[in-house]
């Protein structure tokens, strides 16, 4: 695993600096892959993996053994060729699995780490096609609102023309410029909100925000990338559900952990003793011992019963917040269909009834301009709305790419949200009722 995130920094960091010497031109899932490899944030958020792990090694291992020297010696009462000189070899040894178990609450820490990775990326995710589908949809505002000041301006230089001609009015000159106007300003208002999509997500990307970025994918082409995957997807654990189930699971391990630490552990030792004694009239008797120690904790005044019971509580509350999330979960993702199924039929009309008339509208409103059957400033008007209804259009694919996005990012759906874990064992799963 180790091998694997270094070459996995290592590929982002060489891919980051090829798309930042050059002008990257990015799909939308291209950017979403550029973001997952490039942001910074995902990157600094990765080492928690390594912290959890490094954590996980250190746990359930046993204490380090003791060595115990002791010396004693007769000087003080003038015995000095008395004494005694112990030395002992001690090791802790758990009386309970309480080592297995705080490795098992370090593994699961392994596990938590990887899914709040996860769920940063599936935020991100969310947040890059968000970012793109807003650019790309104010691109589109820009360019009608320019085609539409295009048309005010053709319409305001012959409005000149014909009073010149002594055939218009000033009415149809002043309304014609202040179309004009009018378009220009929200074609300006559009450039400014396509450029700050683009300045954010640049920073999703991990991109300089002089860094020359292009977008590739139309709005209509992401749309239907979007209703596809929707299509084609199944259901899949989201990752913050998934952290809350091994919330879950910790709140259990910790509960057992509390409950086995009540017997610290048993401490054994071997021990080796010289003695050294005055036997008159023999002299100096030394005697060599080896013997066994054993030392037994009882669990008389702290029986961890505390926080036993603090950690069960913890335990149902970790449940309750699960069967919460499930909750809100599920109605979100039942809302989200909900809101895509109804922008999908203002869509439709649209597409179906509203644009097949105003554009018969426009046309013969214009043909009966040229034949001196319809006033000038009628011909105004009727462009006009055909522009703003087209907007709108841009403006109902826009709420669709973002209800798409909603419930995929809520679904959990994405092909890089429902990848596989890089971890050497599956998550403890709870048992369903």
């Amino acid at each position: 695993m180790k091998q694997h995130h270094i070459l996995h920094w290592a590929a982002a960091f060489c891919v980051m600096a090829a798309v930042e010497a050059t002008a990257a031109s990015f799909s939308m899932e291209g950017a979403v892959q550029a973001a997952l490899m490039g942001n910074r944030d995902i990157a600094a958020a990765r080492f928690a993996v390594k912290k959890a792990e490094g954590r996980l090694r250190q746990s359930g291992l046993l204490p380090n053994p003791e060595v115990e020297f002791n010396g004693y010696n007769g000087f003080v009462d003038g015995s000095g060729d008395e004494g005694l000189f112990t030395v002992g070899l001690h090791q802790m040894l758990p009386l309970t699995a309480r080592l297995s178990i705080a490795r098992e609450v370090s593994r699961v820490g392994v596990a938590e780490a990887l899914r709040e990775v996860r769920n940063e990326e599936r935020l991100l995710i969310a947040r890059v096609q968000e970012l793109y589908i807003r650019a790309q949809a104010a691109r589109r505002r820009e360019a009608d609102g320019r085609n539409a000041r295009m048309e005010a301006a053709k319409s305001a230089t012959l409005a000149a023309e014909r009073i010149a001609a002594g055939q218009g009015s000033l009415s149809e000159s002043a309304l014609a410029r202040v179309e004009e106007q009018t378009w220009t300003l929200q074609s300006t208002m559009a450039a400014t909100d396509a450029e700050r999509s683009l300045l954010e997500l640049k920073t999703a990307l991990g991109l300089s925000a002089d860094a020359p970025l292009e977008l590739t994918q139309s709005l209509e082409s992401a749309v239907d990338s979007l209703r596809q995957r929707a299509v084609e997807s199944r259901a899949s654990y989201r990752p913050d559900v998934e952290l809350a189930l091994l919330a879950l699971d910790r709140a259990g391990a910790e509960t057992r952990l509390a409950a086995a630490s009540a017997w610290e552990g048993i401490r054994v030792g071997v021990e080796y003793m010289q003695d050294n004694s005055v036997d008159a009239p023999a002299g100096v008797d030394t005697g060599n011992f080896l013997g066994v120690k054993v030392s037994l904790p009882l669990p008389v005044w702290d029986t961890r019963k505390g926080e036993v019971e603090a950690n069960k509580a913890a335990e149902e509350q970790r449940a309750a917040q699960v069967r919460a999330l499930e909750l809100d979960v599920a109605n979100g993702i039942a809302a989200a269909r909900r809101r895509v199924s109804l922008i999908e039929q203002q869509s439709n009309v649209y597409g179906r009834d509203t644009q097949p008339v105003i554009d018969e509208a426009e046309r013969d409103m214009a043909k009966g301009f040229e034949e001196g059957r319809v006033d000038a400033r009628d011909l105004l008007f009727v462009r006009a709305q055909n522009a703003s209804l087209r907007i709108e259009s841009t403006k109902i694919l826009e709420d669709l790419a973002l209800s798409l996005i909603e419930l995929e990012s809520t679904s959990g759906t994405h092909p890089a949200v429902a990848a596989p874990y890089l971890e050497e064992k599956p998550p403890h799963r709870r048992n369903e009722p």
